[in-house]
């Protein structure tokens, strides 16, 4: 099942802002975390199957996994890269 993607507007902001490798690195963990959300995705905090972290190279995301709605929404970007 492939799940939908969402993005809150200030988060988005933030995404338009990166460089363009930032915006691939994190594109490739989105589309790779909408085929399979736990098997591509890293525990956040306690592993409760919901919130979950996507990172490759300098970026991290956040991301909340709604199984029951198919959606994945991009809670918070993190870019560690100059």
């Amino acid at each position: 099942m492939t799940y939908r993607l969402a993005f809150p507007a200030d988060v988005f902001d933030t995404y338009k802002q990166l460089p363009d490798a930032a915006r691939r690195d994190l594109a490739v963990c989105l589309v790779d975390a909408q085929e399979d959300p736990l098997g591509h995705s890293e525990p956040y905090g306690e592993d409760d199957g919901i919130i979950r972290t996507v990172a490759r190279g300098h970026i991290t995301a956040v991301i909340l996994c709604g199984h029951t709605t198919s959606t994945l929404t991009v809670l918070a970007i993190a870019y560690a890269g100059t």
